[in-house]
């Protein structure tokens, strides 16, 4: 794995984390969409793989 998707990988991992701890819907909203957009990223950093 490349060090720009582990990175992306331990944002998504801390996004998950506080989500499990927060209870405020907009917060939450927008840390799923950091999340989606994290996973874009690291998808397109090496496209073909899933």
């Amino acid at each position: 794995m490349c060090e720009k998707c582990t990175e992306l990988d331990d944002k998504i991992a801390h996004l998950k984390a506080l989500s499990a701890r927060m209870t405020d819907e907009m917060t939450l909203e927008g840390m799923a969409v950091l999340t989606k957009r994290y996973q874009v990223q690291k998808s397109e950093l090496h496209p073909g793989k899933d």
